[in-house]
């Protein structure tokens, strides 16, 4: 009876899983299967999941021709690399100070750091844009990258901080007594080790801006200055919405983020066991 007990368990279990994995492809499959068809097959019911003939030609298009997805695409890759590296560098700054350091206020520093995070974007947006108007980054990268950065930067430096409060300091003071300055300590012992932590954070931060829409909305006016998010409104008029074309930019904008998670899966691995002592 254990033994089939065991047998059903896992045919359960295999099939609980399998459900989940479906739901989680099926959405991606969809806009797949959608950014291949023609706009008479995506308004044809009922739907037809596989299109008889595969417009590749959609992609072309939308690169091309339409929809200035090409220039928005760089657009936010400016601006969501510019993003990642700014809190990446200053999270981890801010993270060892206040994991390492005693001062006066740390407790504070992180309550107010939490206390950010219950402020939405929408409410502080209005004061946001005057600020940017005054200094006069309206239609600039600028616009993007400063605001992106405020949100993105308390979640970077919480991240890290708890990365580095599971780090024992043991391991930069025998660094030290075996005569690394603690500048070497830490960036030949400890960084290796916080690696996870780092790449983490600045994929955070990078999908932040990536997928940003209110920002791009507010502060930029010009269509050459507009980010992904925004160009992929324009497939939607006021009489119709060109699924096809606007499923075709979408799968157009996964690439990105999909590829940087194909690069930095080495490196989340080799940052767990780089850097260790042996007890």
């Amino acid at each position: 009876m254990n033994k089939k007990s065991s047998i059903a368990f896992k045919v359960l279990n295999t099939i609980i899983v399998t459900m989940i994995i479906g739901l989680m492809i099926a959405p991606f499959f969809i806009m797949l299967s959608t950014s291949l068809k023609s706009y008479a097959e995506v308004t044809r019911w009922p739907p037809k999941w596989i299109p008889d003939i595969l417009k590749w030609n959609n992609y072309i298009e939308v690169w091309n021709k339409e929809g200035n997805i090409r220039t928005s695409f760089i657009n936010s890759l400016i601006v969501s690399l510019s993003t990642m590296i700014l809190c990446t560098i200053l999270g981890t700054f801010a993270a060892y100070g206040v994991s390492r350091f005693k001062f006066k206020g740390k407790n504070m520093f992180l309550f107010l750091i939490i206390i950010t995070q219950m402020f939405s974007a929408v409410i502080l947006i209005g004061p946001m844009y005057g600020i940017i108007r005054d200094l006069g980054l309206l239609n600039t990268h600028l616009s993007l990258i400063i605001p992106n950065t405020a949100f993105a930067l308390p979640m970077t430096v919480w991240l890290l901080h708890g990365y580095l409060e599971g780090i024992s300091t043991s391991l930069e003071e025998a660094a030290m007594i075996d005569g690394c300055t603690h500048l070497q300590a830490v960036t030949k012992i400890l960084m290796p080790i916080l690696a996870p932590g780092i790449i983490t954070s600045g994929l955070f931060a990078f999908i932040v801006s990536w997928n940003d829409l209110l920002f791009a909305r507010t502060f930029i006016t010009q269509t050459e200055m507009n980010t992904l998010s925004v160009a992929l409104t324009s497939y939607q008029s006021l009489f119709a919405t060109y699924w096809h074309k606007m499923m075709a930019a979408s799968v157009i904008s996964v690439v990105p983020v999909f590829i940087l998670f194909l690069f930095i899966q080495k490196y989340l691995v080799k940052g767990l066991t780089a850097g260790g002592v042996k007890e």
